[in-house]
């Protein structure tokens, strides 16, 4: 597997800093982790989709929590996609702060 290399950077293009793990290859960024520097929720995880199914996401993950604690979004913020990968790594889910999720 490629190497995992960490920066921060802005997700929304709204100014906003995150904690950011990639994995890189010859065509260019196969998988992101984007976290919030504010209260460490994963804000975005992607891999391109022809290296869907390697590991990627699940790798990422496992970095990124070997450096800080971090959580998955309310189950009611997540895509189905996003919920399928918090089921399949664990981990804990951040509480609303938006009021919008029942409790």
């Amino acid at each position: 597997m490629e190497s995992i290399i960490t920066r921060t950077g802005d997700y929304y293009g709204d100014g906003t800093e995150n904690h950011i793990w990639e994995i890189a290859d010859t065509d260019g960024i196969a998988a992101e982790l984007y976290v919030s520097v504010e209260n460490h929720e994963i804000m975005n995880i992607e891999v391109r989709e022809d290296r869907r199914g390697e590991g990627l996401a699940r790798a990422l993950y496992e970095t990124a929590t070997v450096t800080m604690d971090i959580h998955h979004a309310p189950v009611a913020h997540r895509s189905p996609e996003g919920n399928a990968f918090a089921e399949a790594v664990g981990g804990d889910t951040i509480e609303c702060i938006h009021g919008c999720c029942e409790e």
